[in-house]
């Protein structure tokens, strides 16, 4: 059986089914919850926010118009937040928090890892945890526009056209910045074998 399209899962949550709901959640946490992660670098904070996406989608659905868009008009939901965040962290003083602390790890309760039957060694694992954090700190020196419209596009695995509904930008304008995000992602990839 085909699963139901987000407007009918819509129609089917605001005519009473509230399982229509949880299949939406399901469906949009992981990739919400890594769009989250990867702009507030904050576990916790990013759970915050999911949580409240969630509960400012529930406001909103009775005035939401159905038009198959609805995966960008969550993210564009979750997108106000983060903005909002760091407007009032602007206004307080408070400096926004860029990077993991050492006790926060890549395990979420949204995100499933695969085990393989043979772990790998102490080594590989060493290599692949240093790649991820040159990785991820690579992401975070670009331009904010750039990595969001990585960050959708990689973590989320949003459409282009959809990370343009969520940025109110034309389709030129995000593929531009997804352009120049790479660039600057293989120029920094190419700095880092230099070094080597």
């Amino acid at each position: 059986m085909e699963p139901d399209h987000d407007d009918t899962l819509v129609a089917k949550y605001l005519a009473g089914e509230i399982e229509a709901f949880d299949e939406l959640l399901q469906r949009y946490k992981n990739g919400l919850f890594s769009y989250l992660y990867s702009m507030v670098r904050s576990k916790e904070e990013a759970e915050d926010l999911l949580q409240e996406t969630f509960l400012r989608m529930i406001a909103a659905l009775p005035r939401y118009r159905a038009r198959g868009k609805f995966r960008a008009w969550v993210f564009k939901i979750a997108r106000n937040l983060v903005q909002d965040r760091a407007r009032k962290l602007m206004v307080t003083g408070v400096p926004v928090r860029l990077e993991t602390s050492e006790t926060d790890t890549n395990e979420t309760p949204y995100t499933v890892t695969n085990q393989a039957d043979d772990k790998p060694s102490p080594r590989e694992v060493a290599m692949a945890r240093e790649k991820r954090e040159w990785i991820e700190s690579a992401i975070q020196k670009l331009p904010p526009a750039q990595k969001e419209v990585f960050t959708l596009r990689e973590y989320a695995g949003m459409p282009f056209r959809e990370i343009a509904v969520v940025q109110s930008r034309p389709l030129g304008t995000v593929l531009a910045r997804m352009h120049y995000a790479l660039k600057k992602l293989r120029a920094e990839l190419q700095k880092e074998r230099e070094s080597y």
